[in-house]
C-alpha cells in the first residue's frame, strides 16, 4: 500500500512539474530556452511523457462547479471555460487525492491568468491608452479628418491625433500604412519621432522603442529630436529613444504592404524573425527550441487565415518537428 503511494505521489510530482512547464510556456514571458528544456523534461523518461500527458488530460476534465454553489473567491478558468472550484463537485471535503487534484487545478488556474496576454485573455496594456486596437490576425481601416486613411495591421493600437494641421495618428504598438487625403499631407507619430508623407504612403512599425518608417508612395520627412531624413520610394529609416539611422534602401514595397490583401511574404528570411512574425498574428506562441533551426533560412507566402501551412512546409520541407500545446502553443525543435 505504502509503495502505491508513493508511486502515485511521484506521479503527482511530474504531473505538478508539466503543469509549471505548460504556466511558463503560456505566461507571455517564456523564452526559446524554456521549450528547449520542457522538450528536455518531456523525454527525460516515458513516465514524465505519461504524467505529461496525464497533466493534459487533467486539466480537461476539471469538474465544475455545482449550478448555484457559493464561491468565496472568483473562479479561474481552464482551457475549456471550466470554473475550478475549491471544494469537490457536491461540496465535500477534499481527500487527499482530492487535495493533488486542487493543487494542479491550482496551476492550471494560475496559468490561465498569467497567460493573459498570450491567450488574448487580458488586453496589452497599450489598450488602455490607444483609440484604436486590432487583435491578432485583425486588420481595420480608418478614416482621419481631412480624408487621409491609416490601415492598421494586427496587434496594433494608435491614438487619433489634432492639432497638428494635418491628419495624423499616435502609433502607440504594431504597424500602420497611412495614406495622404486630399490635402496631400499625413503624419504619423511614433516614440520620438514623426513621420509626414507628402502625395503618397508610408509605411510605420514599431516594437517598443523600436520604430522603422517607410517611403512606399511620394515622399516623407521623418523628424527626430532635429534631425530630419528624406525618404523617396522603396527607402527607409530606423529609429529608437537612442539615436536614428542612416536611410536604408532597397525595401520592397510589395512585401511590405503584402498584410493589406491577407497575405504574408518571407523572402529567404531567418527562421527566428518568420517566428517572430508569425507570432504577431496568430493567438498563443511559437518557440524555437533548436538553435540550429533559428538561422535556417525560408522563403514562403501564406495566407494569414491559413496560417497552420507554415507548420505543415516545416515539418515536410524542413524536417522540423511540431510539438502542439493547450494554448495555441507550438514548440518547433
Amino acid at each position: 500500500m505504502t509503495e502505491r503511494l508513493d508511486w502515485e505521489d511521484d506521479l503527482a510530482r511530474l504531473r505538478l512539474e508539466g503543469l509549471d512547464h505548460l504556466t511558463r510556456l503560456r505566461s507571455g514571458e517564456a523564452t526559446d530556452h524554456d521549450a528547449a528544456a520542457f522538450i528536455t523534461w518531456r523525454a527525460t523518461s516515458p513516465a514524465h511523457e505519461e504524467a505529461f500527458r496525464s497533466a493534459i488530460r487533467l486539466t480537461r476534465l476539471i469538474p465544475h462547479a455545482r449550478p448555484g454553489q457559493p464561491s468565496r473567491t472568483c473562479p479561474a478558468a481552464n482551457d475549456d471555460g471550466a470554473a475550478v472550484a475549491s471544494r469537490g463537485v457536491l461540496g465535500r471535503p477534499l481527500s487527499r487525492r482530492g487535495i493533488l487534484g486542487g493543487a494542479l487545478a491550482a496551476s492550471v488556474a494560475g496559468g490561465a491568468v498569467f497567460a493573459g496576454r498570450t491567450l488574448d485573455v487580458l488586453p496589452a496594456p497599450s489598450v488602455f491608452t490607444a483609440d484604436v486596437r486590432t487583435g491578432p490576425g485583425e486588420r481595420r481601416r480608418i478614416r482621419l479628418a481631412g480624408g487621409a486613411l491609416a490601415d492598421l495591421n494586427t496587434r496594433t493600437s494608435v491614438g487619433l491625433r489634432t492639432g497638428l494641421g494635418m491628419p495624423a495618428i499616435d502609433l502607440i504598438d504594431g504597424e500602420a500604412i497611412i495614406a495622404d487625403g486630399p490635402s496631400a499631407r499625413a503624419a504619423v507619430l511614433a516614440g520620438p519621432g514623426q513621420g509626414t508623407v507628402t502625395a503618397g504612403r508610408m509605411s510605420a512599425r514599431r516594437d517598443g522603442d523600436q520604430v522603422c518608417i517607410t517611403c512606399l508612395e511620394g515622399t516623407v520627412a521623418v523628424a527626430w529630436s532635429g534631425e530630419t531624413r528624406r525618404l523617396e520610394p522603396s527607402e527607409a529609416v530606423r529609429y529608437d529613444r537612442s539615436g536614428i539611422g542612416a536611410v536604408e534602401r532597397g525595401a520592397d514595397p510589395a512585401v511590405l504592404t503584402a498584410w493589406q490583401r491577407g497575405t504574408l511574404i518571407f523572402h529567404d528570411m531567418p527562421m527566428r524573425d518568420v517566428v517572430v512574425e508569425l507570432n504577431r498574428y496568430r493567438a498563443g506562441r511559437i518557440f524555437l527550441a533548436d538553435r540550429r533551426l533559428a538561422d535556417r533560412r525560408l522563403s514562403g507566402t501564406y495566407a494569414m487565415n491559413r496560417l497552420d501551412a507554415f507548420f505543415d512546409q516545416a515539418e515536410l520541407g524542413l524536417g522540423v518537428r511540431i510539438y502542439r500545446l493547450p494554448g495555441n502553443v507550438v514548440i518547433l525543435t
